[in-house]
């Protein structure tokens, strides 16, 4: 049994640097251990992690993000307190793009209740994670699978947002990729419209009657993206 369980799903090879475990090791908190699973789809890596996960304490992170100095401390005692926490994310200043509207990242300076949990930064207990069923794998490969588990946990739990649980994470690297991600968010939109039991009519006519102009030259790519997204995961039924 160790206190924390940290579950980091990753894309990149074997043998490659994971930036958090690197900073985790050079942390004096040393009670946890290190799932990082390459299994395919976001959602299932972390619940392979789960159902493997010796502790009670699990502790999510991307395999960019960079904690804090007490990262694991500050984790572990913030879930004896509460039994779901959202992190506080925060851009390096060296981002290409720091003016993006992620409401989910910082949500301030004080510890309050909050609906949402940044995939990114999450921590949670295994009891809770193991009573709701753990992450949509079969409506969710990536995108929005956290946002999803958020809501299924705040009908049983209260979710509290701890900013001293710090990492550093960058949304995206470049244009394209800020393209790329906006895009597949919107198919990720369209699953998440399913699995509430919107019509088919509805998903159009949100499609097609969303403004395109956003109040920004980024908002208006993000959401021309966003756009195509919902048209393609509608056309792919």
């Amino acid at each position: 049994m160790v206190e924390v369980s940290v579950i980091i799903p990753t894309t990149l090879p074997e043998g490659a640097t994971i930036d958090p475990v690197e900073r985790l090791a050079r942390d004096p908190f040393d009670d946890y251990e290190l799932l990082v699973r390459r299994d395919e789809g976001a959602a299932h890596a972390r619940n392979v992690g789960i159902e493997r996960a010796r502790g009670d304490k699990l502790v999510f992170l991307d395999d960019d993000s960079i904690p804090c100095a007490g990262y694991l401390r500050t984790a572990s005692v913030a879930l004896d307190a509460y039994p779901a926490v959202a992190g506080r994310v925060r851009q390096p200043d060296d981002a290409r793009f720091t003016d993006l509207e992620l409401p989910w990242y910082d949500q301030g300076d004080d510890t309050k209740p909050t609906d949402m949990l940044p995939g990114c930064n999450m921590a949670i207990r295994k009891e809770v994670l193991e009573s709701v069923g753990g992450f949509d794998e079969e409506t969710f490969g990536w995108g929005h699978e956290e946002s999803e588990l958020a809501e299924r946990i705040a009908q049983d739990y209260s979710i509290q947002y701890v900013p001293e649980l710090l990492i550093e994470h960058t949304y995206v690297e470049s244009l394209p990729d800020y393209i790329e991600k906006s895009y597949l968010l919107g198919r990720a939109d369209v699953r998440w419209w399913r699995l509430d039991g919107k019509s088919l009519g509805w998903l159009v006519r949100q499609s097609l009657n969303t403004p395109i102009r956003g109040e920004s030259r980024l908002g208006t790519v993000r959401r021309i993206a966003q756009r195509a997204g919902w048209l393609a995961e509608i056309a792919a039924g």
